[in-house]
């Protein structure tokens, strides 16, 4: 497999990390927590396995509903693939239960290897499948650096979970061309550029086991934008999030989490399907 997609990821993901599909937390509580989560997805395909660990501060319950399950968080996060590895830190607070804000830093560092920093000769080239195989040769090592805004809008009525997400992340890459292929967003980002990114989902709760376990299914879209390029895309996808049990022996919240789709508006893989895989849990110190 190639390199695969970035941290979510963080929140990502896709992101789709643990932290983009977990159940609602039932209260505020303050915690250390190191966390991982692996990934495989296919069109493009892509292997990632993501640690972080953070600090949480669980802040008091006010009246409202609207100001519970409040906190502070502060943390890093690595994420690694066979082209290149990412990590910084990041601070995240959610100052009411349907608002979550997250401020994050990624320094990158490419192998020169697996499809890093592919380089293509303007906005307009095309990076399907194809054209990423023909441009392996051009992989380079080099370094990056990615300032990431995540505000997440959440809510809850009854077993249905309204969930939308949205990547603001600013691109510096190193010198040395005009167009790199981006595998977490998949589309074509100038050395300095700027990538939007949202998804939405609703996602129905049809199991509930004791704390935080559930599974979780829903429909979601996905609309990303690179601003430089001009390049949009559109996707249509099912979601499927499974935590079987509270603990798993030492492990806290384990999970299973999918998304396949299909791309309803894409320059390379309009009506290619897509899907996403991960595994992942929290061991509480």
């Amino acid at each position: 497999m190639r390199s695969g997609p970035g941290a979510v990821p963080v929140l990502l993901a896709l992101g789709i990390a643990s932290s983009s599909w977990t159940v609602p937390a039932l209260a505020a509580e303050s915690r250390t927590t190191l966390q991982s989560d692996l990934f495989a997805r296919a069109a493009p395909g892509g292997v990632m396995l993501v640690t972080s660990v953070y600090r949480r501060w669980g802040l008091e319950d006010g009246a409202s509903p609207l100001l519970r399950d409040r906190y502070v968080q502060l943390g890093a996060s690595v994420g690694v693939n066979p082209a290149y590895t990412q990590g910084g830190p990041h601070v995240e607070w959610q100052p009411l239960a349907v608002l979550q804000l997250r401020a994050q830093y990624d320094f990158y560092g490419f192998f020169g290897a697996n499809g890093a920093l592919l380089r293509f000769p303007s906005a307009s080239s095309r990076f399907g499948g194809s054209e990423i195989d023909a441009a392996s040769g051009s992989a380079t090592g080099g370094l990056g650096q990615r300032l990431l805004l995540t505000p997440v809008l959440r809510a809850r009525v009854g077993p249905v979970v309204l969930r939308s997400q949205t990547d603001l992340g600013w691109f510096f890459l190193s010198p040395g061309g005009s167009w790199f292929y981006d595998w977490e967003y998949d589309t074509l980002i100038a050395r300095h550029d700027f990538v939007v990114s949202n998804r939405s989902a609703v996602l129905c709760e049809l199991w509930r086991g004791t704390g935080e376990a559930a599974f979780m299914v829903g429909p979601g879209y996905e609309v990303t934008h690179a601003a430089k390029a001009g390049i949009t895309r559109q996707r249509v996808e099912a979601v499927a999030f499974w935590s079987p049990v509270a603990r798993l022996g030492v492990f806290a919240r384990p999970r299973a989490f999918a998304v396949a789709g299909v791309n309803l508006v894409d320059r390379n893989r309009a009506g290619d399907p897509f899907g996403v895989f991960g595994v992942g849990a929290d061991l509480d110190l």
